[in-house]
């Protein structure tokens, strides 16, 4: 799978690799290989893609949100690589899985572990990195729309 920007990603593939070589804690993206860094990519950037952004859309059926009728934002980008490395941890994080499945708490012998009700609600369902939701809600249209 090759990334188009703006036809299935909002990030290309050497800019995800300037903004992982300035972050702290970012060896796991550096392990995978092209193909997989390509597919994070793309499905958090289709996963960004569902959002309703503020302005419009510079033409009609075109693939993704972007562009708009404003640049990309640089938030965009960095929420899409944010959001990319998360999908990382949480494919091999059975409790990310639990909580996803909304398994409250587990029991094995003398040992339990429970999930707080509050780490499940809706919008942090969204995303799977809480960094990259909140880049995002910056450029989110707030409130709805009445017409007279």
């Amino acid at each position: 799978m090759t990334i188009e920007l703006y036809k299935n990603s909002f990030v290309t593939l050497e800019e995800a690799e300037n903004y992982f070589e300035e972050r702290y804690d970012s060896a796991v993206w550096f392990k995978q290989k092209e193909e997989d860094k390509e597919k994070l990519l793309i499905s958090a950037s289709k996963k960004i893609n569902t959002f309703d952004f503020v302005g419009e859309p510079l033409e009609d059926n075109q693939p993704m949100a972007f562009p708009r009728d404003y640049a990309l934002p640089q938030d965009i980008k960095d929420a899409v690589c944010e959001e990319a490395i998360s999908l990382i941890s949480k494919a091999d994080s059975i409790h990310a899985k639990n909580q996803e499945d909304n398994i409250t708490s587990i029991s094995l012998g003398a040992g339990s572990v429970s999930y707080g009700a509050g780490s499940n609600s809706d919008e942090k369902k969204l995303l799977a990195s809480s960094t990259a939701l909140y880049l995002v809600k910056k450029w989110i249209k707030k409130g709805y729309y009445m017409p007279f």
